[in-house]
């Protein structure tokens, strides 16, 4: 059972924006200490079922845990009195998430985004963390361990794969892009008008289930575009970033751009602009959109 305990806002604001090269230090040397050795080496009392109320299916195994208490140990340590948010602690702890109602600054950690597929042995899966500041992500960093890419950007400078500049290769004709669309947590007012609208419009791709991987094979040129409905601020807040900041567009179909303080709701994320004029064009006058 998750509880709501109150959390302490924190009261003041960071003089800048942490070392983005030091952080990728932290989640790099936890990806090579602690979860590399352990892929596909699991013992059976590794992985558990998780309790969560919207995807029975959930699990978590030892290496999220262990992930998550060293990112937020190491994590405090490079920045004294900004609180961490993770996806575990907040599975506890429900009101760990109203650390993101200020304006201050926040972390946000997935210590494994895709935990199915890791423990399934599986190469698609990240570790993710975001840094957040007056509700909006200004730094992030996706980690893919198995494949061995380091995506990192800072509010303003781009985005770097492995250590170097990367330009989100030129999109192709939107006429028909390739994509995604997670309907699975939709309304069924939502779902059935959706999927009959997107029918025949795109070319799927491979559903990766972890946004880890789907935001970063748009970024990298391997999609288009994704369809998203539940919008946990593990999940989004760092790989959205990084898309915007590579020349993306995440925004939501009612209107306004995505933000860590986004409720669950219809979101477009897409390549460039004229793919996600192309994917809302399918979505006027969807009987729901909330």
């Amino acid at each position: 059972m998750t509880g709501r305990t109150p959390v302490r806002l924190p009261d003041r604001l960071p003089d800048r924006l942490p070392d983005v090269e030091a952080v990728a230090r932290l989640i790099t040397a936890a990806s090579d200490e602690l979860v590399l050795p352990r892929f596909r080496h699991l013992a059976a009392g590794d992985v558990e079922r998780k309790q969560t109320a919207y995807d029975p299916d959930d699990v978590v195994t030892a290496v999220d845990t262990d992930v998550e208490r060293r990112l937020t140990a190491d994590l405090n340590a490079l920045t004294p009195g900004v609180p961490v948010l993770g996806e575990e602690a907040a599975h506890a702890n429900a009101g760990a998430l109203d650390l993101l109602r200020g304006d201050g600054p926040v972390w946000v950690i997935d210590p494994i985004d895709g935990t199915r597929n890791f423990a399934a042995g599986d190469d698609g899966f990240g570790i993710m963390v975001a840094f957040v500041l007056g509700g909006l992500t200004r730094a992030a960093w996706v980690v893919l361990p198995a494949r061995g890419q380091l995506f990192m950007g800072e509010e303003g400078s781009g985005v770097c794969l492995n250590g170097a500049p990367w330009r989100m290769p030129a999109s192709p004709d939107p006429g028909r892009p390739r994509g995604t669309i997670h309907s699975r947590y939709m309304a069924p007012a939502l779902q059935g008008p959706l999927e009959a609208r997107a029918t025949g419009r795109f070319q799927p791709v491979h559903k990766a289930g972890c946004a880890a991987i789907e935001y970063t094979t748009i970024v990298t040129g391997g999609a288009d575009f994704a369809l998203y409905f539940r919008l946990l601020p593990w999940d989004h807040a760092a790989p959205a970033f990084l898309l915007s900041e590579a020349g993306g567009v995440v925004a939501h179909a009612a209107g306004g751009r995505y933000t860590p303080r986004s409720a669950n709701q219809l979101t477009v994320v897409a390549a460039s602009p004229a793919i996600a004029d192309t994917v809302r064009g399918w979505l006027d006058d969807l009987p729901y959109f909330g």
